[in-house]
């Protein structure tokens, strides 16, 4: 059965970028360029991972992280956060919220397709 990853990213050629080396190695892919958008997605599928940008409008990942454990508390969602924002204080942030791995923009290929894959094998 193909892997499913919810991708929530706002900058569209990187989105593009990662929904392309991700489908690569035959993930199926679902883009949202906000966190209303995940929201709207999550309420009828269940992703096996989330590639989530930190810097969102309106919302930031965080934000939508805690959106989403605390509407969907009986999933346990992997979660790699997607982010220019590699400072200490975000890491640990995202430590508290048990994501599963970081990768920094800009980003090797290579790397995200390793991290990725080995998020879902975990």
């Amino acid at each position: 059965m193909t892997k499913r990853v919810l991708l929530v990213e706002d900058t569209e050629d990187i989105a593009m970028l990662v929904q392309v080396a991700l489908e690569d190695i035959g993930l199926q892919v679902y883009h949202a360029n906000n966190g209303g958008k995940a929201m709207a997605y999550l309420e009828t599928n269940t992703p096996d991972l989330i590639l989530l940008d930190i810097g969102l409008p309106g919302m930031s990942g965080w934000q939508l992280l805690d959106a989403i454990k605390g509407q969907r508390k009986q999933e346990n969602y992997k979660v790699i956060m997607l982010t220019a924002m590699t400072d200490p204080a975000n890491r640990v942030i995202g430590k508290m919220q048990d994501v599963d791995g970081y990768i920094a923009k800009p980003f090797d290929i290579a790397q995200l397709k390793q991290i990725v894959g080995e998020v879902l094998q975990s």
